[in-house]
């Protein structure tokens, strides 16, 4: 499982789009591997209006994937995004996963990642955040976990 996304997708440029699922739990090996090969399968096929999408995924730690496209040779579609959207609900109900869960967030805390309830992030002040609101490629790599401060949770905390 990746740790660091510093080099993630080295073929697609920073200004590709990218899409994060946070888990409600810390996945379990087995449920890694499937989600995996679920997604690898997923945006193999995966269009837009007929043009295939230069898209890939991975699932970065327990509680996170990925699905990154390069935009600038065909941009997904309203109808494309949902059909991601589609894929991920039915892994997560077929695993007993919550993709679409928004009341936790993923930190990390000496070195230990773990899921809190958002209303807690002013008890985590010190912490870094898995941030799952990032959308570009660039910034997944230079920027996570980033600050919570940094992030677009900085208004939560005081």
């Amino acid at each position: 499982m990746e740790t660091s996304t510093k080099d993630l997708f080295s073929q697609f440029p920073d200004q590709s789009k990218v899409w994060l699922y946070q888990s409600d739990r810390a996945m379990k090996d087995t449920e890694v591997k499937e989600l995996e090969e679920r997604l690898q399968s997923f945006v193999s096929t995966w269009a837009a209006h007929g043009n295939e999408l230069w898209a890939t995924s991975k699932v970065l730690n327990p509680y996170f994937a990925v699905i990154a496209v390069n935009d600038s040779l065909v941009p997904p579609s309203g109808c494309s995004v949902d059909a991601s959207v589609k894929e991920m609900k039915e892994i997560g109900s077929e695993l007993g996963i919550d993709f679409f869960n928004r009341m936790n967030v993923t930190i990390q805390e000496n070195e230990e990642i773990k899921q809190i309830h958002f209303s807690e992030l002013n008890d985590n002040k010190s912490a870094m955040i898995y941030d799952p609101l990032i959308s570009s490629l660039g910034d997944l790599r230079s920027a996570w976990p980033r600050a919570i401060e940094q992030s677009s949770f900085a208004q939560m905390v005081g």
